[in-house]
């Protein structure tokens, strides 16, 4: 169904709006998504629960929507329903589906310990998609899985690997008794290079937080702790380029 919104008052406008606030994408148990080619992730991903089209958008390009009820809107109104201050012109409202940490048995992974970032958290989904990655699961102090940024940072990789959030550090250690090898990115005595490590079989990668690195009772339950050689006068990597080049280095030991 089409259906054209010209007002500011409209209930559904309304109702798009507030989905840029987290406690009512919380509430409403969705989230939204900018961008055609993120739209077009999505709706292949089969989550996407209505889209929103400016005018001109809707009259100008030739876009598969599907089934979806689609909500054409002033181009004068649409821009407020953006988290981008240029945006394309198409949204759509997604259903949040996450996994569970039981469902896990196998495959690679990336566990964001408290990373505040929310746009290295999207880059950390993108790379995991890129690196054949199966997963990248969230601790309870990261940043909003479902924030514009990390979406639209993830470029549409958001809907082609598992996710978890608010995995808490019992859950982890149920991953690690499950034979899942615990690794972390961590300048200790005891660290390796980790183009020495063992990145092999089931594995996850601990990636930090950008200020204070791996939480203590993460640390605790690494069977081995890793670090990136820092060859100039840096003290350390972004978190979502430390966690790019640990992925790939698992990948190339395939």
């Amino acid at each position: 169904m089409i259906t054209e919104i010209v007002s500011k008052s409209n209930k559904t406008y309304k109702y798009l709006k507030s989905l840029l606030i987290k406690k009512c994408r919380a509430a409403e148990g969705v989230f939204t998504v900018e961008g055609e080619k993120s739209v077009h992730d999505a709706l292949a991903a089969g989550c996407v629960k209505s889209v929103a089209a400016s005018e001109s958008f809707y009259q100008s390009k030739s876009f598969d929507y599907g089934d979806c009820d689609v909500f054409v809107v002033s181009d004068a109104l649409f821009p407020q329903l953006c988290d981008t201050k240029t945006p394309q012109g198409i949204l759509a409202v997604c259903g949040v589906k996450e996994g569970r940490p039981e469902d896990i048995a196998h495959g690679r992974y990336v566990y964001c310990d408290s990373v505040s970032d929310p746009g290295n958290i999207g880059t950390i989904i993108r790379t995991a998609d890129a690196a054949g990655f199966d997963g990248v699961l969230l601790s309870e102090g990261c940043a909003d899985l479902y924030s514009p940024k990390t979406v639209r940072a993830s470029m549409g990789s958001f809907f082609h690997v598992r996710l978890m959030s608010g995995l808490n550090v019992s859950q982890l250690k149920a991953l690690a008794d499950n034979e899942f090898k615990i690794v972390c990115g961590v300048l200790h005595h005891d660290s390796v290079d980790y183009r020495e490590a063992d990145l092999s079989g089931n594995l996850i990668i601990v990636i930090g937080n950008e200020a204070n690195g791996v939480s203590e009772e993460a640390f605790e339950l690494c069977g081995e702790r890793i670090t990136i050689p820092m060859m100039g006068g840096a003290e350390s990597l972004n978190a979502a380029v430390a966690a790019a080049l640990l992925m790939y280095e698992a990948l190339r030991r395939e």
